[in-house]
Parts: C-alpha cells; structure tokens; sequence
C-alpha cells in the first residue's frame, strides 16, 4: 500500500516524474556547478569565483523554469525538508524526493570523473565543498546562507500572487548572492546532496566535514520555514509546492499555536 501512495498520481504529473525531475535538476546543478569549479582550475582561474557563482545561480535559475511546473524544482533535500515541515510538502514525498536529489548529484560527480581532467578534478576534489574553519563555523555560516536562500524560496513558491516567472530569478539571485559571500569561507552549499556527490568521490576532508554541511543547510531550511510561516499575512494565498497537499495545517504553527508563553 506505502508503494501504490508513493506512485499514485497527485495530479497532472505523475509522482514518478516528479522524481526524475529531481534527478535531473540536481544532476544539472551539481554538473554544471560543481563543473565550473573544475573548469577554473583547468583554466587557472579564468572563470574565477565570480562566475562561479554565477554558474550556480543560473543553473539553478534555469532548472526551476524547466522543471519547476513538474517537481517544484526543489534538487535539495533541506529545501524538500523546510517545505514539509512548514506543511507545504507531503512527508510521505520527503524520502523519495532525498534520495532522487542525492542519485543526480551523485551521477553528475561520476560525470565528471569519467569525462573531464583527473588532475583538475582531484585538485578541487570534484568541485566538493570543504573548510578550513571549525566546525562551529561551518554550520553556523551553512545554516544562516541556507536561512537566506530558503526565506526566498518560501516566499516565492508558496505565495498564489507571486508571478511565474519570478521564483526562478529569485531563487538564482539568491544562490549567486550566497555564492559571492560565502564561497570562499565554507564554499556556500546550502545542499546536502550538492555536497554529497563530490565529497563522496574526492574523500579526504570533504567526506570528513559531510555531516556539517548536511546539519547546517537542514538547520537553515528549518528556521526559514518557521520565521516565514509566521511572517505570511494571508494563508488564503498559500498554496503547497508541489500542489499535492491541501488543507493539512503546518507543523510549525500547529506547535507555536498549541506553546503558552509566559
């Protein structure tokens, strides 16, 4: 029965494409992110980090207008997180979502293996996201760039009245901004499953620091998805993201409504 609720289409699409449109969304991003990472040193530093960034946001951008109608577009397992947690996400989607998003970013790291310069990539250890601060700061500079991005994200894909075309220049601006600021201190993840793919090839320090970068952006989606729920001024024009749960209220205000404060 658990299977037929995972398949069951909730909608226009099935829930199978749903998944797939993940896979491919997080493939995407981690190649064509991650691959700029790799192509800067092949090309000593010519793409620099200021295109990195942008290679970032614009993939990302790019992701949402394609597939965005089909997934919600969400290739990050804390933004799939902040988006059930804040009841706009069904939780039985919660896992299959992970694991679509942690296999694309996987396949797209063995891309690059196969395909582009051994020593470029171990160089850059695939393009995975490491630091030489404490632990401490990792996660706290993880959790407030992912707080940012997912604060964006909640406001543009669960808000009726925001334009189509918006959420996807948003949501890119917002990752290139991360990027900018916080590439070059803890690489500015914000995504478990971009980190994952790369450090699961590169090893060494980045698979050591895997469970800072996987706590920090969970941390993040979750104060996010909290400070917004209780930000929105009209849960009239809320809507789910994908549209696959209606009429189930959000755990957060489902808690805060039922805590007596002094």
């Amino acid at each position: 029965m658990l299977l037929n609720k995972l398949i069951d289409p909730p909608g226009e699409y099935q829930v199978w494409q749903r998944y797939f449109a993940e896979f491919i969304g997080t493939y995407a991003l981690v190649f064509i992110g991650c691959g700029a990472v790799i192509a800067n040193h092949y090309t000593q530093g010519a793409v620099s980090h200021t295109g990195i960034s942008v290679a970032f946001g614009a993939v990302v951008a790019a992701m949402i207008f394609s597939l965005g109608p089909v997934s919600a577009a969400h290739f990050n397992p804390a933004v799939t997180f902040g988006f059930a947690l804040a009841g706009r996400f069904g939780w039985r989607f919660v896992i299959p979502y992970w694991i679509m998003q942690s296999l694309g970013a996987t396949a797209a790291s063995y891309s690059h293996f196969l395909l582009l310069p051994y020593e470029s990539n171990r160089a850059v250890h695939f393009g995975a996201t490491s630091s030489l601060l404490n632990a401490g700061q990792i996660v706290g500079l993880e959790t407030i760039f992912t707080t940012c991005l997912m604060l964006v994200i909640m406001a543009v894909a669960t808000d009726k009245r925001v334009s189509g075309t918006i959420p996807a220049l948003a949501i890119g601006l917002a990752v290139t901004m991360a990027a900018l600021a916080g590439g070059p201190f803890t690489g500015a993840s914000m995504n478990p499953a971009r980190s994952l793919g790369p450090a699961l090839f590169s090893g060494g320090i980045p698979l050591n620091q895997l469970s800072l970068y996987i706590l920090g952006p969970f941390l993040g989606s979750s104060a996010a998805a909290f400070v917004f729920e209780l930000l929105r001024d009209n849960a009239k024009e809320a809507c789910s993201a994908p549209d696959i749960l209606k009429g189930k209220p959000s755990v957060i205000l489902t808690i805060f409504r039922k805590t007596k404060f002094p």
